[in-house]
């Protein structure tokens, strides 16, 4: 099965707030990946909630020398 418009990227993160992230996600039942995933979609629906939908056709994805 293809991934859809699947985007991979890295996050710099202190080892503290990383083990503790890890410690949530497990208490939560998910792995990290999930995890995250839950809480970008969180925020953005909280987001969406409080300033409206966002347009994606008006956002362009950093190239990879921006990242």
């Amino acid at each position: 099965m293809a991934q859809k418009n699947k985007v991979t990227f890295s996050v710099r993160i202190d080892e503290e707030l990383y083990k503790k992230m890890l410690a949530v996600a497990k208490f939560d039942g998910r792995d990290e990946n999930n995890h995250i995933l839950h809480l970008i979609r969180t925020n953005v629906a909280y987001h969406e909630r409080i300033h409206g939908k966002i347009d994606v056709s008006k956002i362009a994805l950093p190239t990879t020398e921006e990242q």
